[in-house]
């Protein structure tokens, strides 16, 4: 039986709080919302208190400040903490960690955008790593039941010991099955594995789930295979994507958001909300300007910031992740904030003829052109260009496709753009990367 996210938070913060020796506050079962949101408040000040005393980075910002713990009141009270930016994980690395270099279980490398972006580094320790499969499962059984799961993980592996396989793991101590496979396996192979094992839930890269579901329909019938739900991440799922996944497979298309900032989990779609529900046992978000930093209302769209309250090694205090949306009270009745899905980044965007554009923009008609399987966009020359791996380059309607970008309100006015045609396979080597507009040259 599938269970809502709040659900197995709920049951997780029971737990953690009857583990919990420090803390002071109501430990009533079954726990309420009040109980959870102290326990989070507790979890904040906890959380200050760590860096302020043992990061030397903290030290100096929250001293530059003049903010301690003692000022956090109430969970808004998180407003008056300074930011923390990507490029202090590039900058000031160490200097960030609250543990010796002898307690981390897990470091991470790992760039803001592909392999040309900022590197950054983070780490995480024994305690950080446990708390992180703790909550991946209670994800994972928002879309499936726990004795009935049959995942395929299709993530960023490194032969083992990469986030599919520390799913993987999560799932199997929670009583589900998983099998991990490497992003760049044949669509064959992940066929081949699903049927032996009887899969039910692929989980993982949406292009690569998007790619592999388009090659496999020629092939086999893929409403025939049982699967329950197709669970997406690592990028935009525009709805085109998503309607020819549920088509395709005859089932349930659900997405999740995450960041290797957050330990990777961090939130899962509402079936009734218009968005994510996400781990506030772990995190807390906040909406603010892009420009001023000032937090935005309900509704209003502006940056994800992101602050780890549960973390052991190296939290992160209100990190900018760049990743821009909106913020609302949920409508399903759940007491969890609803974070609308990422459209768009700062850091993939580029300016175009006096105008921000981005690649969320395009998503909706790309993935809607029959026979495609992925993108890259460029900006050359002053104008946009799209390099297209098809099924198959001949047969590519790629003249209607131009006509159809060109009609996006974003393209008013622009120059024709250009489309190069790849074969099948050509942009793989880029799965792992989030999607940006790349820039080659000045006009």
């Amino acid at each position: 039986m599938c269970v809502s996210l709040q659900e197995g938070l709920y049951s997780l913060c029971e737990a953690r709080m009857a583990r919990d020796a420090e803390y002071p506050g109501p430990r009533p079962r079954p726990l309420d919302d009040a109980a959870f949101d102290a326990y989070r408040l507790w979890q904040l000040r906890r959380t200050v208190r760590r860096v302020r005393e043992m990061s030397p980075f903290y030290r100096r910002l929250l001293g530059g400040a003049g903010v301690t713990e003692e000022q956090l009141t109430s969970l808004a009270d998180i407003a008056k903490l300074p930011f923390t930016r990507p490029e202090d994980l590039a900058g000031a690395g160490y200097g960030l960690m609250c543990c010796s270099q002898g307690e981390v279980e897990k470091p991470v490398t790992f760039y803001s955008s592909g392999s040309t972006g900022m590197k950054k580094r983070i780490f995480f320790s024994a305690v950080d790593i446990q708390k992180i499969l703790e909550f991946l499962p209670r994800g994972m059984n928002t879309v499936a039941g726990r004795d009935e799961a049959r995942v395929l993980v299709l993530l960023p592996n490194t032969q083992g010991r990469g986030i599919g396989g520390l799913l993987a793991r999560s799932l199997e101590d929670f009583g589900m099955r998983a099998w991990t496979a490497d992003l760049r396996e044949s669509a064959k192979e992940l066929l081949r594995v699903s049927v032996e094992h009887g899969v039910n839930v692929w989980f993982g890269d949406a292009v690569t789930i998007f790619r592999a579901s388009r090659i496999l329909e020629r092939r086999a019938d893929l409403r025939a295979l049982g699967m329950k739900c197709i669970f997406a991440t690592m990028s935009n799922i525009p709805g085109s994507m998503a309607e020819y996944l549920g088509r395709a497979w005859g089932c349930r298309v659900s997405t999740h958001y995450g960041l290797t900032e957050s330990g990777w989990g961090l939130a899962v779609d509402c079936g009734r909300c218009p968005g994510y529900h996400y781990d506030e046992l772990d995190h807390i978000l906040e909406i603010v300007d892009p420009e001023t930093g000032a937090p935005l209302p309900d509704g209003q769209e502006g940056e994800v910031v992101l602050t780890n309250i549960a973390r052991d090694c190296m939290p992160l205090i209100r990190y900018r992740t760049g990743d821009i949306a909106a913020m609302t009270p949920s409508v399903c009745g759940s007491h969890l904030r609803c974070l609308g899905h990422i459209r768009r980044r700062k850091e993939g965007a580029a300016e175009y003829r006096g105008r921000s554009v981005w690649p969320a923009l395009f998503d909706e008609t790309l993935f809607a052109a029959e026979g495609l399987l992925d993108y890259r966009i460029f900006l050359e020359g002053g104008r946009l260009g799209f390099e297209l791996e098809v099924l198959e380059p001949a047969c590519f309607d790629a003249e209607g496709l131009k006509s159809r970008l060109m009609s996006l309100p974003c393209m008013e006015g622009a120059p024709e753009i250009g489309l190069k045609l790849l074969p099948c396979g050509a942009l793989r080597e880029f799965c792992y990367e989030k999607k940006r507009i790349v820039e080659r040259g000045a006009p």
